[in-house]
């Protein structure tokens, strides 16, 4: 894969680094760390152009955009859905939907579309949480309209796991679970994992996040004494890939 970086002129590639020097020393001087300049995937051509295409909709950062979006692509060859559960302003399947380039490939999108459930006590750390019931919600029509340009989404709102039932004769390449909560991340893992292909891939969002410690544990639970290994990455994203 060709670099930008390498690309650009030699003039515009000078100015380039300046700046990222600039910006890490800027960094630095607070106690912070910038990604370096020289990782691959903040070059990424397809990446790029799909980042554009999305524009400045909010959502996920950057990192967990592109690790979605690069697990997606390389998941072209395995049979089945994907699955999007907590999907707010639609950014996770933006990037999902757009690594696999298939309009003939089913996307499921679960959502409440009124913002979280209601907290329960394996979410608080110290008897106290920050999330409440009705927070981050986002309007189904929002979503729809940012992910208008695909015409291979499902939408179901309401509850987890209330409208999984209309799927369970479907399998799964790829499901990323994005709820925050350990009520409805158990309830995702006990209906999704069983339909997941092997090889396939279960990504949570919240794994590694500090104030998503109900979801965290709801992912050890369910993996405790099976084959997978949940894998943590740096992203605060997990990745579980489904044994044989």
């Amino acid at each position: 894969m060709k670099n930008l970086f390498k690309q650009l002129s030699p003039k515009a590639s000078t100015r380039r680094q300046a700046r990222w020097t600039m910006l890490e020393k800027l960094a630095g001087s607070g106690g912070f760390k910038m990604y370096r300049s020289n990782l691959e995937w903040t070059d990424d051509p397809e990446f790029l152009r799909v980042s554009q295409e999305w524009g400045a909709i909010p959502g996920m950062p950057d990192d967990r955009r592109y690790f979605l979006f690069d697990i997606a692509r390389r998941l072209k060859a395995l049979e089945g859905d994907t699955a999007d559960i907590g999907v707010r302003f639609g950014s996770s399947s933006f990037f999902i939907l757009s690594g696999l380039n298939n309009p003939h490939r089913q996307h499921h999108v679960f959502d409440s579309f009124e913002g979280l459930s209601e907290p329960s006590p394996e979410d608080a750390v110290a008897g106290r949480t920050k999330w409440t019931k009705g927070k981050l919600a986002v309007s189904q029509e929002q979503t729809q309209k940012n992910l208008s340009m695909f015409s291979n989404i499902s939408y179901y709102k309401g509850w987890i796991p209330d409208r999984y039932p209309e799927v369970a004769d479907r399998r799964f390449a790829l499901v990323h679970i994005d709820v925050d909560l350990f009520e409805p991340t158990r309830d995702s893992l006990e209906f999704f994992y069983e339909r997941t292909v092997p090889g396939g891939v279960i990504v949570s969002d919240d794994y590694g996040v500090t104030s998503c410690v109900g979801a965290r544990k709801a992912i050890d639970t369910f993996f405790s004494g099976k084959n997978e290994t949940v894998i943590s990455l740096t992203t605060g994203q997990c990745i579980i890939v489904k044994s044989p």
